[in-house]
């Protein structure tokens, strides 16, 4: 039984990529092989150069085992940051909870084949760290520092590490559960503005990563110290491996283990009062008000901005372009000489384009990382029907999913052009055209591009909804379609820059998004509509 759970668990973690009951074709499988394979280089290649900048420091320091106990650090925050706030709906908030719970299945094994996707990804995580930590090593000649016996607790430290962290990671999300299903109010912002705080300070981190190698290599033996009074696990794990000590071996496997196991006893014991837990409703008076009649594309409409805002992980992982773009924005009110400081570096790196036509660009990628449409409809569910049984014809229904995304990226994406008018030295009639004309146009087409993926890749078995907002192949492709469009255009303006002003070639760029947008309308009217019906 276990083992059907944890296939069951596992195969939901790709179910987005895929059909149901369906094989994948064989260009599907190239397509995103190849994708996550770039995906995961390219994070490797980062991390092993941050590797790189401190292992010679560290090993002539004589604190090598400082090297270990970093990576293993950054094995435990890069696994808790990737899996905190999926322990909330992929354990307690599931689907099938119930269903699974009403069956002759022990609480235990549920818990088991929950916890073993979510393991899965911790050890992908680990991967994409340990790998290149130890492939620096090897390529720079320190292995020959390291006895075999910490060569073997290094590789067993890799199946330890995420154990620790998603011990962390189901205590954090456990209490998030439990302070959500007390808030009887606000609910949905307290838990929005605890995933911002979660971004924000890790982005924070990842920008300041620069200043912490200097800071490491400037003061790795003070720094080594404090970790070593503060951290016990880190440092007997760094000991363990750079030593081949067994007893530092055995200690952190403790740190490890144990809290796992007590994590694992307590969320087994009250799985099912949790899982089944009547959520805490705010009582309301009823008062005698008149009716107020809206149309049914404006009830849609309603329903659709709230089921955005209701979802703390569709916020988070489908309008990071709009999270920006405010943040930009309040910044260049409050304090303008961060965004314009920012800015004139990169005009003084790249000749011809002057401050102005920076915004520009700059907004129009921010604008590119913005999917709220892409999952849209399969979140719909098995409730697809609901909207389908609307007095609405499906162009209308589309339209309005469609709207919603224009709505909540284009509104904050306008604002934030005509601050950067009135506050950026943009000056004549085409930059301040472009200002507000180029983001825009993109907003408009990847609305369409989302909704249009969409229809052609919809997922509606989902287990919770991070999986069609987070794994869903339509929201994949529509983000990283935007960071390819952002490179391309890159590319295309550096070779044609002896030709065209950056004003020109930022004109044909909104000229071509709105054709394409126009071609995308086209199409979600006449073949989009047919699979809207056929769904």
């Amino acid at each position: 039984m276990i083992w059907t759970l944890i296939k069951i668990n596992v195969a939901a973690l790709f179910a987005g990529f895929f059909k149901r009951n369906k094989k994948p074709s064989v260009v599907a499988i190239v397509l995103i092989s190849w994708f996550v394979f770039n995906l995961t280089i390219t994070f490797m290649i980062i991390i092993g150069a941050m590797f790189n900048s401190i292992v010679s420091p560290f090993f002539e320091a004589e604190i090598g085992w400082f090297y270990f106990a970093l990576a293993g650090l950054s094995v435990v925050a890069m696994c808790f940051f990737g899996i905190v706030f999926m322990v909330q709906p992929q354990i307690f908030n599931a689907r099938d909870n119930e269903l699974l719970l009403s069956m002759p299945i022990r609480p235990w094994l549920i818990l088991s084949g929950r916890l073993s996707s979510l393991l899965l990804i911790e050890y992908i995580f680990s991967a994409v760290i340990l790998f290149p930590a130890f492939m620096v090593l090897l390529i720079r000649g320190y292995l020959d520092y390291v006895p075999t016996l910490g060569i073997v607790f290094f590789f067993a430290s890799s199946l330890l590490l995420p154990l620790l962290a998603l011990a962390l990671g189901c205590l954090v999300g456990w209490l998030i559960v439990l302070m959500s299903s007390r808030i009887v109010r606000g609910k949905n912002i307290v838990m929005l503005t605890l995933s911002l705080a979660f971004l924000g300070t890790y982005l924070w981190l990842a920008t300041r990563l620069n200043n912490y190698l200097t800071v490491l290599i400037d003061s790795g033996a003070e720094m080594a110290a404090d970790i070593r009074r503060t951290l016990p696990p880190v440092y007997h794990l760094g000991v363990a491996i750079a030593d081949g000590n067994i007893i530092s071996f055995i200690i952190f496997s403790l740190f490890a283990i144990v809290p796992f196991a007590v994590m694992c006893a307590l969320l087994s014991a009250s799985l099912i009062k949790m899982a089944t837990a009547a959520r805490t409703a705010r009582k309301v008076e009823y008062q005698e008000k008149a009716m107020r009649v809206t149309g049914a594309g404006a009830a849609l409409f309603d329903k659709e901005v709230r089921r955005f805002w209701s979802l703390p992980t569709y916020v988070l992982n489908a309008s990071l372009g709009v999270i920006a773009t405010i943040i930009a924005t309040v910044v260049l009110i409050v304090y303008p000489s961060i965004i314009t400081d920012t800015l004139q570096q990169f005009t003084e790196t790249v000749p011809d384009i002057d401050m102005g036509m920076t915004g520009v660009i700059a907004l129009a990628a921010i604008a590119a990382l913005n999917n709220v449409s892409a999952p849209s409809i399969s979140l719909e569910g098995r409730q697809l029907w609901i909207i389908k049984s609307m007095p609405l014809l499906p162009r209308e229904i589309l339209l309005v999913k469609i709207g919603v995304h224009i709505a909540v990226c284009g509104i904050p994406t306008l604002l934030a052009g005509i601050v950067c008018i009135f506050v950026l030295p943009v000056t004549g009639a085409l930059p301040i055209l472009l200002m507000l004309a180029l983001p825009m146009s993109i907003t408009v087409m990847f609305a369409l591009i989302g909704i249009a993926l969409n229809l052609r890749f919809p997922r509606f078995d989902w287990i919770n909804p991070i999986q069609p907002v987070k794994q869903g192949l339509s929201s994949i492709l529509t983000l990283f379609g935007g960071i390819g469009l952002i490179i391309v255009l890159v590319i295309t303006y550096v070779i044609l820059s002896n030709v065209l002003a950056i004003e020109t070639f930022l004109l044909f760029c909104t000229a071509a998004t709105i054709t394409t947008s126009a071609a995308l309308y086209v199409y979600l009217v006449n073949g989009g509509i047919r699979k809207f019906e056929k769904l």
